[in-house]
């Protein structure tokens, strides 16, 4: 089973500007997602749902992989997050690649390791829950 960890970072917040790239602990705020996602034993890639140019650079930085920036429509503080979801499988779909699953990594989690996302993912595949985004 191919599993994509998406990790969904928007530039504009409201509440805190420009959050998921403050530093905490001595790196951005999103790097701490990257890192335990690259850690986990069951995540075979990592995708960056971004809108901002600086957030795709440091995600970049961290291991990340930001094939595209998503489009403001789904961006925005109402936008729903399942469009983003959605809007990141059309991209893969679109060029040839696709998976079975996604884990959904919110950068704002920074204390979750990959230990926490290997065993949300096997709890996961033993109830066999499953979201359809077609």
């Amino acid at each position: 089973m191919k599993i994509l960890g998406i990790i969904p970072a928007r530039g504009g917040s409201r509440g805190v500007i420009g959050k998921n790239i403050k530093t905490l602990s001595d790196k951005p705020l999103i790097a701490h997602t990257i890192i335990a996602a690259k850690k986990s034993k069951i995540v075979d890639r990592i995708i960056v749902s971004t809108d901002s140019e600086e957030i795709a650079e440091v995600a970049i930085k961290y291991g990340a992989e930001v094939p595209f920036l998503r489009p403001k429509s789904i961006s925005e503080d109402t936008s729903p997050i399942l469009d983003n979801y959605k809007f990141v499988f059309d991209q893969l779909r679109e060029s040839g690649d696709s998976y079975d699953s996604f884990v959904a990594l919110q950068p704002t989690s920074p204390f979750r390791n990959s230990y926490d996302i290997d065993c949300a993912i096997n709890l996961f595949n033993e109830n066999d829950v499953y979201l359809s985004l077609i």
